[in-house]
């Protein structure tokens, strides 16, 4: 409640104390837009709640996609090196499944130049480096630094060597390995002759050899040595490395790994909502925690979304064989209600549990028909894949306009006029707040003329 400054005269005549009287009934006064401000506290907690409900339903669907993604089920291999400290493969394509010896005699390596021991330069002029088709040329400076000079070769654009600087002497390594990509100095004769460089180190291609047949390469990164992956060379080997290419099919890891991401998001989000659905609200509460409980208490919509995700999970699969029409077949279910002589609150919670033993092996028997369960885009409700049968479900909350976002639209209009007649109120306890000031002060007043004029009136009596 705003308050505004007026003339008032409290207690002058009266012996009242007049400001607490006009707080108090100020207090009086304000009693509908405080009802109004908890009213719009109530509301802002009640649209954070939908907005967290909303965030779950927007990381379940993103789990759901992870299980329609066509790469989850489609067929990858595993590609070892028995020895990861010689070399590494990695599968860049399908590739021939088996063993592969490699051996490695020599690694590719950059060319490199060593400058002379200097200070600074005394000669002044340009300095070309190229490296193969690419060069570039910087000025050097009478009085300048090596490392300004190396400054000034790193920073070129396109650049072809890295310039360090080594107990005072510029160095200049090629960024490119192998035999052909030699470095070549040149430019200003009295420049290069100062800087007095000298080979350092000599490029060299990789060799090494795969099943017997020698081979060669620029770099240590080869991917022509075997179609379909790529081989990282990183020392020389003094047996053979065997590089193990498994054969093509999908990984049930990666599956089970997704499924088991989409269970636990599912049984957190079903969680949550139902949290909010069944926390009851205070029946006379007496502050703000409490005027917060049960915002969402019994929400018919979400009550209505948690029975069609429930649904949507236990409901069979048309046109799928005998042994592969439900979740439960394939390892994915709320498990039995009562284990073992008592009662099982996860699974009458609705709660998902993933075999993955059963699931493993359901995946090794028919991969199709699991992957159907699972994604499955045929347009209907009773032959479609569970991603599908959520995909609709979640796209009806999330998309703009939907459910969600209508019902948290509503909420922020409805803050938004609490917060007008908020300040409306807030205007008229103000003036009221002045009105009941002048009162009061008037009152004061006339008491005090009138006092006056009582002991003017005794005075003239006594004199008589």
């Amino acid at each position: 409640m705003a308050t505004v400054a007026a003339q008032n005269i409290s207690g002058l005549a009266s012996g009242l104390d007049t400001s607490s009287i006009v707080t108090q009934l100020m207090q009086v006064e304000a009693v509908p837009q405080v009802r109004l401000q908890q009213r719009q506290a109530v509301e802002q907690v009640r649209q954070q709640a939908l907005t967290d409900v909303k965030t779950r339903l927007a990381n379940l669907q993103t789990q759901i996609a992870g299980l329609r993604d066509a790469a989850t089920w489609s067929d990858t291999q595993t590609v070892d090196s028995s020895d990861a400290t010689k070399l590494t493969a990695t599968r860049t394509a399908g590739a021939a499944a088996g063993a592969f010896q490699v051996t490695v005699t020599d690694l590719a390596r950059a060319d490199q130049y060593k400058g002379a021991t200097l200070t600074t330069t005394s000669n002044a002029g340009p300095l070309t480096i190229a490296v193969g088709a690419k060069s570039i040329s910087v000025d050097v400076a009478a009085g300048g630094s090596l490392d300004t000079l190396a400054t000034a070769i790193n920073g070129s654009t396109g650049t072809p060597v890295y310039a360090s600087v080594v107990n005072a002497q510029l160095v200049l390594s090629s960024r490119t390995t192998g035999a052909s990509n030699t470095i070549s100095i040149g430019g200003n004769a009295a420049v290069t002759a100062e800087l007095g460089f000298t080979h350092s180190i000599t490029a060299a291609d990789a060799h090494y050899r795969v099943d017997g047949v020698d081979k060669t390469s620029s770099t240590n990164t080869v991917a022509d040595a075997l179609p379909g992956v790529q081989l990282v060379l990183k020392a020389v080997t003094s047996s053979a490395v065997t590089v193990s290419v498994g054969a093509p099919a999908p990984s049930t890891s990666a599956i089970q790994g997704k499924i088991q991401s989409f269970v636990d998001q599912y049984n957190s989000t079903i969680e949550f909502v139902q949290s909010k659905i069944d926390e009851r609200k205070v029946a006379s509460p007496k502050n703000a925690s409490e005027r917060a409980k049960g915002v969402l208490s019994g929400d018919a919509s979400l009550t209505g979304l948690l029975s069609s995700l429930r649904t949507s999970v236990a409901d069979l699969f048309s046109g799928r064989p005998a042994s592969a029409r439900s979740l439960s077949q394939v390892g994915l279910s709320t498990g039995a209600a009562v284990a073992s002589g008592t009662i099982n609150k996860e699974a009458v919670s609705g709660k998902l549990t993933l075999d993955s033993a059963k699931l493993a092996t359901a995946l090794t028997a028919s991969l199709g028909d699991v992957k159907a369960l699972f994604t499955n885009p045929t347009g209907s409700y009773s032959t479609q894949g569970l991603a599908q049968r959520f995909d609709t479900l979640l796209a009806g909350q999330l998309k703009t306009g939907g459910a969600m976002a209508s019902r948290i639209a509503s909420s922020n209009t409805q803050i938004s006029q609490y917060t007008k007649s908020i300040g409306d109120w807030s205007t008229r306890l103000a003036t009221k707040q002045v009105a009941l000031q002048r009162q009061f002060t008037a009152m004061e007043t006339a008491l005090s003329h009138a006092q006056s004029q009582g002991s003017w009136i005794s005075g003239e009596i006594a004199k008589m």
